[in-house]
């Protein structure tokens, strides 16, 4: 049993489990839309994930002199070896794509010294990702039609809505200098925050989403603000770092079941 949950807490922690809900989010928009996109795609966005959040999560740690590569080596390896599976995949992409991914990195970098202003914190993982699995995909087709354009900003705020649980019980280790929401407007506000993003979710998908999408998206919206509204310091980490993060794989599998 130890064995398990070490296994599963390291899975965890070398954003494994991250990198396959963005994947989903990447079929979630195949599935929404009716298309498909390549497997050197998706395989570059996940591979390109797992260095991506491994990057923001540990640069610090990495490169300060407590970091102990001996206890740390198994996320160290995983990142390598995601970093060299992404730079093969990434060289399969068009052009286009592969200008757009370089740069989402440029802004990754720029994370670390923007996350103290709360405002972009959000607004700019939710960015980030809405781009990369909603925007990026179609830059290897065809013009994109104006009925898809909706898409990201759905996928916008229900991300911003996703991160608002990681943001409260993160509140109790951040430093009162980064002034994340939770810090500077109270957990209650930032609750009602998420439950506005949800609404505009679902406003969105109202107009463009056929019937059964849109009970599948209100599916969603209510098992995300759930999730809010438990959200508090006192959750167990794996609340947010599996439950909260598991929610884009069951918006795939509710949609790969409508599908058959």
């Amino acid at each position: 049993m130890k064995l398990v949950k070490k296994i599963f807490d390291f899975y965890i922690r070398s954003s494994l489990h991250v990198a396959l809900a963005i994947v989903s989010f990447v079929k979630v928009t195949e599935l929404s839309l009716n298309i498909s996109f390549s497997s050197h795609l998706i395989l570059a966005i996940f591979f390109g994930s797992v260095v991506g959040y491994n990057f923001l999560k540990y640069e610090g740690f990495w490169l300060s002199k407590k970091f102990n590569f001996q206890k740390n080596n198994g996320v160290f390896f995983v990142t390598m070896v995601a970093f060299l599976f992404f730079v093969f995949y990434f060289f399969q992409l068009c052009r286009l794509q592969q200008v757009a991914f370089v740069s989402s990195a440029f802004l990754v970098l720029f994370y670390p010294f923007l996350r103290k202003y709360w405002f972009f914190k959000i607004g700019m993982v939710s960015f980030c990702v809405t781009i990369v699995v909603s925007c990026i995909p179609f830059l290897s087709t065809n013009p994109i039609e104006l009925t898809y354009t909706w898409f990201p900003l759905k996928l916008f705020v229900l991300i911003g809505a996703l991160m608002l649980p990681f943001e409260i019980y993160d509140s109790q280790f951040d430093a009162m200098t980064l002034q994340t929401i939770p810090q500077k407007f109270g957990v209650r506000k930032a609750k009602q925050m998420g439950y506005v993003f949800l609404l505009v979710f679902l406003l969105v998908a109202s107009f463009h989403s056929k019937l059964t999408l849109f009970l599948i998206d209100l599916f969603i919206a209510v098992l995300v603000g759930i999730s809010i509204y438990f959200a508090s310091v006192k959750n167990s980490k794996y609340y947010t770092s599996f439950w909260i993060e598991a929610i884009p794989f069951f918006w795939w599998m509710l949609l790969l079941f409508l599908s058959c």
